[in-house]
């Protein structure tokens, strides 16, 4: 079982990696892409979409990781035993699924043609951000 739990904590971390890597690339990118030509935009343009599938296969991924160890090695706890960094950390991760899908849902209209949605999704992309680094911290708190 130790085994099955370190396996999980790997891959929990590598999608933890992977929705981190989407808000500090698009940070960067968003400035480059301010900052460039407009026929680089159009290039350049095509990274942030990218980027977002994978913190999307990253934040499945942590649900899934996240959900198995806990059921593997947390439960017998009970969930209401758990630290309250615990329950913070897992009403951010509610909220950051939430930014998370009203992100893709507005860049979808950006796709379609709708770049007045372009300042609400570089604000919500910081939140989404320090939301993580926020999850962080509590899973640090929670389980150090």
């Amino acid at each position: 079982m130790d085994t099955l739990n370190h396996i999980l904590l790997v891959l929990h971390f590598l999608g933890l990696a992977m929705g981190l890597s989407v808000g500090l690339s698009g940070i960067v990118m968003a400035g480059l892409i301010e900052k460039s030509a407009p026929a680089e935009r159009a290039v350049l343009g095509r990274f942030p979409p990218m980027m977002s599938r994978v913190g999307s296969i990253g934040l499945a991924l942590l649900w899934i990781t996240g959900l198995s160890m806990y059921f593997l090695k947390w439960s017998d706890i009970g969930l209401g035993n758990m630290p309250w960094q615990f329950h913070l950390k897992l009403t951010l991760v509610v909220i950051l699924s939430g930014l998370v899908g009203y992100l893709q849902s507005l860049q979808r209209r950006l796709r379609n043609g709708d770049a007045s949605v372009m300042p609400t999704m570089q604000l919500l992309g910081r939140i989404s951000f320090l939301t993580a680094i926020a999850i962080v911290i509590c899973a640090v708190w929670a389980f150090n």
